[in-house]
């Protein structure tokens, strides 16, 4: 497991122009895949996440190297996650409120502990730093989840 001092890989030096959005509603409906033309959409698009289950992604060009992704919990809450993609596996962060949640569980399919569900505004907040290359804003704790075969940070540039 790579050391927590790597958490740095959420951040890249990439303008939102350079991402893509693509939004899943109830019921499998999909919007297709949208080029992000600001920042400040990302305000917009997470208020669409309006009901338990919808779903936004965020990624960067294709091949996919980087994404966050959003899921609506109900209640007004939502799960965020960011990652990073390697050709055989990727570094997935699930955000939680604060440095304390970087302990919290993070395990495919396993429930979101109360302090990684996140307001609008709190998602919305993550999003942009993200969006905008900062990784995630001070406060926040993410506990990592590695998937498939990747590489440790110190063998591969960012």
């Amino acid at each position: 497991m790579p050391p927590h001092e790597f958490v740095e890989w959420m951040e890249q030096e990439a303008a939102a122009s350079d991402l893509w959005w693509h939004l899943r509603g109830g019921g499998a409906a999909s919007w297709g895949r949208h080029e992000l033309e600001f920042v400040a959409q990302i305000t917009d698009l997470v208020h669409r996440v309006a009901e338990p289950s919808d779903r936004l992604t965020l990624e960067d060009e294709e091949p996919v190297t980087r994404y966050a992704q959003i899921m609506q919990l109900g209640d007004g809450l939502f799960m965020v996650e960011i990652a990073r993609v390697f050709e055989a596996g990727a570094y997935n962060w699930r955000i939680g409120r604060s440095r304390a949640d970087e302990d919290a569980e993070n395990v495919a399919g396993d429930r979101v502990t109360g302090a990684q569900k996140l307001t609008a505004a709190e998602t919305t907040e993550v999003f942009t730093s993200w969006a905008e290359g900062h990784g995630l804003p001070l406060g926040y704790g993410a506990p990592l989840h590695v998937y498939g075969d990747v590489p440790h940070p110190g063998q591969v540039g960012a």
